[in-house]
C-alpha cells in the first residue's frame, strides 16, 4: 500500500487551542444547534399520542407538511457526518484504546441510559405495553439492528441514532488507520464510491425488497410511500448503511487537513444545501432519507471549518447556535419524552381554559406557540443533564487509561512522530 505524502499545512490555518490540541471549531457545534432545533420541530410534527376510545394513551397519526420532512433528514445526517469528521480531527496519536473507549463510552453512554430508564419509568407509569427483549436491546445499544419500528422506536424513540453511532464508534479505530494510509487520489476514489452506494442501496432495496407486512409488530410511522417496512429501516436506523455518512465526514476531514480541497465559500455551501432541501422534499422516501443530503451537508462541514480556519464570519458561530450545540444530546434525548406523554394533558387543559375544540387546538395557529413553549422547556430541561451529568462522565472519562502506550491504529504516517513508529 503506498504511504501518502506528508500532511499540507491547510492554506487557512487552524488557529490552536490554547494549550494545544485540536484547532477550536466553533461553527461545527453550531451546526449542531442548527440540527438540534431542526429535528425538535420534526419530531415535534411526526410524534404526537392522544386519549383513546378507552381513555389510554396511545400515538396518534399525524399528516405533517412534506419540507418538514426534510428537517429530521438533515438534522441526522449532519450530526453523522459531523461525527465522523470530528472524531477524525479530534484523535490524537498516542491515544490508548482503552482511553479512547473510554472516552466513548462517557461520551454516550451516561445521558443515554438516563434518558432510557425515564422513558422506561414513563412507559410504565401510562400503562403503555413493553417487552422485556425490548427493555434489553435498547439498554445494551442494539435496537437499531432489528427491522420493526416497535424494537428502534420502543422505549425512547429517537434514540436508534444513538444505536447506530455505537456501531461508528466500533469501527472508528480500524476505519481511521486504514483511511489515514490511503494516497489522495484513493481517498477520492474510496468518498465516491461512498456516495455511489449511499444512492444505489436505497433503490435496490427499495426495489427488490418491499416489505409491507408487520408481523403483528406495531407500527408508529406509515411505511407505504418509502418502499414499505424493510426499505424503511434500512434507510432510517441501518448501522452499516448510515455508516457510509460517518465514513465521508471522516473521508472530508483528512483531505481538509491535507491541504488539497478547495477553499467553499459559505454562501455556496448553504446554497447548495437549501437546493437538496428543495430537491429532498419531493424525491422517493429512500432518497429522501439519506442519500439527497449527504454531499451538500458535507460540503457544508467543509466550508465552516475552513471559515473558522480563516476566522472568516460565520452565522453559526454565534453564541445561541453554540450554546445550542453544546445542549443538543441532551435536548435530543429528552424532548419526546416531555412532550408525548404531556401533550394530551396540555391540549386538554387548553380545551377547557379557551372553551375551543381540540381539533382547533390541533391547528398550526395553536400547535406553533405551543410547540415554541414545549422547545424552551427542553432547553431548561437540557442544562441539568449538560452539567450534571454529561461533561462530568466526559471528564472523569477523558482521565481513564491515559498512560496506557498508545495504539498503533490511532498513529498517522504523514506526521514525524507516526512515520517513526
Amino acid at each position: 500500500m503506498t504511504t501518502p505524502s506528508p500532511v499540507k499545512v491547510p492554506v487557512e490555518t487552524p488557529q490552536p487551542r490554547p494549550k494545544g490540541g485540536p484547532p477550536l471549531l466553533d461553527s461545527l457545534t453550531g451546526l449542531r444547534g442548527l440540527a438540534a432545533i431542526l429535528v425538535f420541530f420534526f419530531h415535534f410534527t411526526t410524534f404526537r399520542m392522544v386519549f383513546g376510545e378507552n381513555g389510554h394513551l396511545e400515538f396518534a397519526s399525524l399528516s405533517r407538511p412534506r419540507f418538514l420532512t426534510m428537517s429530521g433528514n438533515f438534522a441526522v445526517g449532519s450530526f453523522f457526518i459531523l461525527s465522523g469528521f470530528v472524531l477524525a480531527l479530534t484523535t490524537r496519536q498516542g491515544t490508548s484504546m482503552a482511553n479512547f473507549a473510554a472516552k466513548r463510552v462517557g461520551k454516550l453512554v451516561p445521558v443515554y441510559l438516563f434518558t432510557s430508564l425515564l422513558a422506561i419509568g414513563a412507559i410504565l407509569l401510562i400503562g403503555m405495553p413493553i417487552s422485556v427483549s425490548n427493555v434489553v436491546l435498547h439498554l445494551t445499544l442494539l435496537q437499531s439492528w432489528v427491522p420493526f419500528q416497535d424494537i428502534y422506536h420502543g422505549v425512547n424513540p429517537v434514540t436508534w441514532s444513538l444505536s447506530t453511532e455505537g456501531f461508528f464508534y466500533l469501527l472508528f479505530p480500524v476505519a481511521l488507520f486504514l483511511v489515514r494510509r490511503l494516497p489522495t487520489r484513493s481517498l477520492y476514489w474510496l468518498l465516491g464510491c461512498a456516495v455511489l452506494l449511499e444512492f444505489a442501496l436505497p433503490l435496490y432495496v427499495m426495489k427488490y425488497f418491499a416489505v409491507t407486512g408487520t408481523g403483528g409488530h406495531e407500527t408508529y410511522m406509515s411505511t407505504g410511500s418509502k418502499g414499505g417496512d424493510l426499505a424503511y429501516w434500512f434507510t432510517l436506523p441501518f448501522p452499516p448503511y448510515r455508516f457510509l455518512e460517518f465514513l465521508v465526514g471522516m473521508i472530508a476531514c483528512i483531505l481538509l487537513m491535507r491541504g488539497v480541497l478547495p477553499t467553499v465559500r459559505l454562501r455556496w455551501a448553504w446554497s447548495l444545501c437549501a437546493v437538496a432541501y428543495l430537491i429532498g422534499t419531493y424525491v422517493p422516501g429512500p432518497l429522501q432519507r439519506t442519500a439527497v443530503g449527504m454531499v451538500p451537508l458535507t460540503i457544508l462541514v467543509v466550508a465552516l471549518a475552513q471559515a473558522d480556519f480563516a476566522g472568516r464570519p460565520s452565522l453559526l458561530r454565534r453564541r445561541p447556535f453554540i450554546e445550542l450545540g453544546k445542549l443538543s444530546y441532551g435536548m435530543y434525548a429528552i424532548q419526546l419524552l416531555v412532550f408525548l406523554p404531556t401533550g394530551p394533558f396540555v391540549v386538554r387543559w387548553l380545551s377547557g381554559a379557551l372553551s375551543l375544540p381540540t381539533e382547533t387546538l390541533n391547528g398550526a395557529l395553536y400547535q406553533i406557540p405551543i410547540a415554541l413553549t414545549y422547545f424552551l422547556l427542553i432547553i431548561l430541561l437540557a442544562v441539568p443533564i449538560y452539567r450534571y451529568i454529561e461533561v462530568p462522565a466526559y471528564d472523569y472519562a477523558k482521565k481513564l487509561y491515559r498512560n496506557r502506550s498508545g495504539s498503533d491504529l490511532f498513529t498517522d504516517p504523514s506526521t514525524p512522530e507516526g512515520r517513526s513508529r
